[in-house]
């Protein structure tokens, strides 16, 4: 008696179960659901496939593969037929999305929920920010030591997870960069070829190219990395930041990424120049950017400091810490990145307003009236005047009338 067409429908299923298994759920998304089981018979099993190009990538790629498996499944000897249909005829076969109960997910419960504790979640999709000159990639440069080594990051954040580091570096020549990499294993008690940091030596990567993401996501696949880094990313496309919806999109691959390699992803952005105290909103471009992260590690310029801090979705925050450059114990090493060795502290708010008031009179080219501070420092005028009061009682700044200079200005002046 002939088999049922839906008893076919079911060892095709297990065919494709089958295949999930053995490739990525990239490479199974990329390459699967556009097939179309289109029933067998006499000794044919036949599949629908969207177009000739689809056909013979995929052959080349999986039918050796998808043979060897359907072998094993089907009761009867099968010569596959794969065949190049209609657009509306494969649409009717499209795979419904994957779907699972909620209590047979894996629990994480026994891991940590970190990469690097403290500064990157576990499976984290985000940013290492900050403004020009503030150390991002000796920072991101820094993590990739310690995962793909699984030594303490900065000498004092233990890796969870680690294992192999894939990096693009759109930025850096390949000398310096093996440079700054020899001097940060060196720093952690390590030769660089024991450590698994692996380059991407794309003169290009852009990620709003679908050819560009297809091979990404297949290097991420052989490579298999704890860590992808991408820096920068305003080298990995040509979107306008601060547009919504082109900006979400490419993130959105980004999470997609993430999800089928299970590895977590960095990228370094830059913050704006003269951003936001918050280091969520001073990254440059759409707020969008800042609502997508899982972690985000900031730089930041404070009073004369390099300040780091991290913010996580699902984690508590990181108190700011300072960091510093430091030089190299020998004269053909290259410098080191290091926590400083004392906390950072903001200043009192008074003495705050009292560097901004000496920084506007440093650059202005005249002396500056108090409605005029007022105005370009953005505060009330009796805290104005109370931090003037105090400066003029140190020497600081002179006064003449309701005009103010600094006081080496005024001796400058008087002297010619």
């Amino acid at each position: 008696m002939p088999e049922k067409s839906e008893d076919k429908q079911l060892l095709w299923t297990r065919v494709l179960n089958e295949v999930r298994g053995k490739i990525s759920a990239h490479s199974f998304d990329t390459w699967f659901p556009p097939i179309v089981f289109s029933g067998s018979n006499d000794d044919v099993l036949e599949l629908t496939v969207p177009n000739e190009a689809f056909r013979r990538a995929f052959l080349e790629s999986y039918g050796v593969l998808l043979e060897n498996i359907i072998t094993r499944i089907f009761p009867t000897s099968f010569r596959l037929k794969i065949s190049v249909g209609t657009q509306d005829t494969a649409s009717h076969g499209l795979l419904p999305l994957p779907v699972v109960r909620a209590s047979d997910i894996k629990s994480d419960a026994e891991n940590k929920p970190w990469l690097i504790e403290g500064l990157w979640s576990l499976h984290a999709v985000g940013f290492v920010s900050g403004p020009p000159k503030s150390f991002k990639t000796w920072t991101v440069l820094e993590m990739a030591v310690s995962v793909a080594s699984g030594s303490l990051c900065f000498g004092s954040f233990p890796v969870h997870r680690s294992g192999t580091v894939l990096l693009y570096a759109a930025e850096d020549p390949m000398p310096a960069l093996r440079l700054r990499l020899e001097s940060l294993a060196r720093n952690h008690g390590l030769a660089l070829d024991q450590v698994d940091i692996r380059i991407i030596q794309a003169d290009s990567l852009r990620l709003d190219r679908p050819g560009d993401r297809e091979k990404l996501a297949v290097t991420v696949d052989l490579h298999r990395p704890a860590l992808l880094i991408l820096d920068p990313l305003v080298r990995l496309h040509a979107l306008d930041e601060n547009q919504a919806g082109p900006m979400a999109e490419l993130l959105g691959h980004l999470r997609a990424l993430q999800r089928s390699s299970d590895t977590a992803i960095a990228v370094v952005h830059h913050a704006r120049k003269n951003g936001a105290h918050s280091a969520g909103e001073s990254l440059r471009g759409s707020s969008d950017l800042y609502a997508f992260v899982d972690s985000l590690v900031s730089l930041q310029r404070r009073y004369g400091h390099v300040v780091l801090s991290a913010e996580h979705r699902s984690a508590p925050a990181l108190a700011p810490l300072p960091l510093e450059l430091v030089a190299a114990a020998q004269p053909d090493w290259g410098p080191t990145l290091r926590l400083g060795k004392t906390p950072y502290e903001e200043p009192p708010k008074e003495d705050l307003l009292e560097r901004a008031i000496i920084r506007l009179l440093s650059e202005s080219t005249s002396a500056c009236t108090t409605e005029s501070m007022r105005t370009a420092l953005q505060v009330r005028k009796q805290r104005l005047l109370q931090a003037l009061r105090r400066l003029l009682e140190q020497g600081a700044i002179h006064r003449e009338g309701n005009r103010y200079i600094l006081q080496s200005n005024q001796d400058e002046l008087e002297s010619n």
